[in-house]
């Protein structure tokens, strides 16, 4: 009898270490497998400028608004991001050519749709109409024929094309934003826009400190801005499918509304 039991011991001995072999070799594989799934998705390589405030900006909270939406909705894609800062043109131009899988954020173009496929709108842009503090316009119904200044380079999108034939306006350029706030502070331009998120003293001041220009608080527009992905990147259309996917499931589960509500509350800060 001792021999039967003994002998049945050593059996259920190397029953319980086999299937905790059994199991180890299991756990191993799904661990293994999950590993090199998370490995599998890798860095994607991306672009953006600086300065355009409150959306891509190194000296606000996160980098910017659009920068931390794109961020997160890479994050969950189970992707890392890597975000090189270059200046605008040269950006977009290298996203073209495929040495970032995007760039962002841009607004729509009929020139950059020849070329880019474009995401879900990430953020909005409300749109005024500024004047020199010392113009005779105090009204923005005042602006009606007058001189509006665009940045050299800044692609005319069909919100601009509106404002420009609603108020019946002649376009003169300047070498950036910066620029145009000059020509209206001088009268060569009567008027400028702006997205609304900017307050005009940190534009341009005069010499006591004050603002050199006034915003109409009248919102003529909200603009999309969007992630761009060239369209000869390689699977760019499921690139792009996905990247829309899951934007779409950040703002179902009340991701991005927290985000849109963090920048807001920053924003509106006295």
């Amino acid at each position: 009898m001792n021999s039967i039991i003994h002998h049945c011991q050593q059996v259920n001995s190397r029953f319980f270490f086999s299937t905790l072999i059994l199991l180890s070799l299991i756990l191993s594989f799904a661990c293994d497998g999950l590993e090199s799934q998370v490995q599998q998705r890798g860095v994607v390589n991306v672009t953006t400028g600086e300065g355009y405030f409150p959306y891509v900006d190194n000296k606000f909270m996160s980098g910017g608004w659009s920068r931390a939406l794109v961020q997160q909705t890479f994050l969950a894609m189970q992707l890392d991001i890597k975000v090189d800062v270059l200046p605008w043109a040269r950006g977009l131009k290298w996203t073209q050519e495929g040495k970032f899988l995007g760039t962002f954020p841009y607004v729509y173009s009929e020139e950059r749709a020849e070329h880019f496929l474009f995401s879900k709108p990430i953020n909005m842009v409300p749109i005024r109409m500024y004047v020199a503090t010392t113009s005779e316009f105090k009204k923005i119904e005042q602006i009606q024929g007058k001189r509006l200044c665009i940045p050299l380079g800044y692609s005319i999108g069909k919100t601009e094309q509106s404002i420009i034939e609603q108020y019946a306006m002649t376009v003169n350029h300047a070498k950036d934003a910066i620029g145009c706030v000059g020509q209206v502070e001088k009268g060569w331009s009567d008027a400028g826009l702006i997205n609304a998120y900017i307050e005009p003293h940190k534009l341009s001041q005069s010499k006591d400190g004050e603002a050199s220009i006034v915003i109409f608080s009248h919102e003529l527009a909200f603009e999309p801005l969007y992630f761009l992905i060239s369209k000869t990147y390689p699977h760019a259309q499921q690139w792009i499918d996905e990247f829309n996917r899951t934007f779409e499931k950040l703002a179902a589960d009340g991701q991005k509304q927290k985000i849109d509500q963090m920048f807001l509350q920053r924003l509106n800060r006295p």
